[in-house]
């Protein structure tokens, strides 16, 4: 029997095959992207697939829809951060013989690996740690898990399936940081939100910025009427949401407390990357939601300051 692990993040491909041995001694092979999957799929007698859906070249969706591509019987595991009810719907309407959400409980995953007759070792004990994957890699799969969660709140409360980008996660050039936000608010099609957070060594803003004829409609789906709701409340509450949505499910992933304050409209005048210097870098999260069926497109951005870098680093070693 043979797997395969396909997933873009070395993190989790290192954590899932590590988890894996501690059951049974069959071969692994790994993946990076859905088109190197159905590659690998081609040339060995793949038996069991556990498939990411979030992936750059090509990604889950697409690998579920184009198999099977040879005669051996495959069976197919998703294994994603998205857990919108409707990511979950099309996973299993195109074939997908199971889904686990990152980060997986172990007593879900051991019963999983059991129906799939997977379980041989008596002794489940592994001491393999992952000490070469820097901080930033671990933090970027801890970002996309946050960021699955967070767009299954979303998904619900408007009833719209929301496309997952893949986070840019990382230090950027206050100068490069500084253009890319002055090219967004500068946009007539525009309208950003800004909102600041607090707590447990993280201290930073996030900055929304939204576009698309939908927004008020999408509004209306979180209960803000436009006979008693100006457009202001709206995009704020918008803005709030989307921000709450990823913060909580991050926090909660690195065991930290964090505040929120009100968010508050942003224009071009309004904003400067504060104390900036030539070559000075800020450390952002980024990503854009896009709705498959509304126009609607927002931008979130997450800045935080270097003592928030230094604590997020500090307890990516505790992983």
């Amino acid at each position: 029997m043979k797997i395969l692990i396909c997933d873009d993040s070395g993190l989790a491909r290192k954590s899932l095959a590590r988890t894996i041995t501690l059951y049974t001694d069959h071969p692994i092979l790994f993946a990076e992207h859905g088109a190197e999957a159905l590659e690998i799929i081609k040339a060995e007698s793949i038996d069991i697939l556990f498939l990411d859906l979030t992936m750059p070249v090509m990604d889950g969706f697409e690998v579920l829809a184009h198999l099977p591509i040879t005669d051996h019987p495959l069976k197919t595991i998703v294994v994603s951060g998205d857990v919108q009810q409707q990511a979950i719907d099309r996973c299993y309407s195109l074939g997908a013989y199971g889904f686990i959400k990152k980060p997986f409980e172990k007593s879900k995953f051991e019963s999983l690996i059991e129906k799939l007759g997977l379980i041989e070792k008596q002794d489940k004990t592994n001491d393999h740690q992952d000490d070469d994957l820097s901080p930033t890699i671990k933090f970027k799969e801890i970002c996309n898990v946050a960021l699955g969660a967070g767009a299954a709140v979303v998904s619900d409360f408007i009833g719209e399936f929301i496309t997952l980008p893949i986070p840019n996660v990382g230090p950027l050039e206050s100068s490069e940081l500084d253009m890319m936000i002055t090219d967004a608010l500068d946009r007539e099609t525009s309208i950003a939100v800004a909102q600041r957070f607090v707590g447990s060594g993280l201290h930073g803003e996030a900055i929304v910025c939204m576009e698309g004829t939908d927004i008020a409609l999408i509004g209306e789906k979180l209960g803000f009427s436009r006979e008693h709701s100006t457009f202001n409340e709206i995009v704020l509450n918008i803005g709030n949401l989307l921000v709450a949505s990823f913060l909580t499910s991050l926090s909660k992933q690195l065991n930290v407390d964090v505040v929120l304050r009100q968010p508050t409209t942003l224009t071009p005048d309004m904003y400067k990357v504060e104390d900036s210097k030539p070559h000075a870098q800020v450390f952002t999260i980024e990503f854009t939601y896009r709705t498959e069926h509304l126009n609607f497109e927002c931008e979130v951005l997450f800045l935080l300051d270097d003592k928030s870098r230094q604590a997020i680093y500090d307890i990516m070693e505790t992983f």
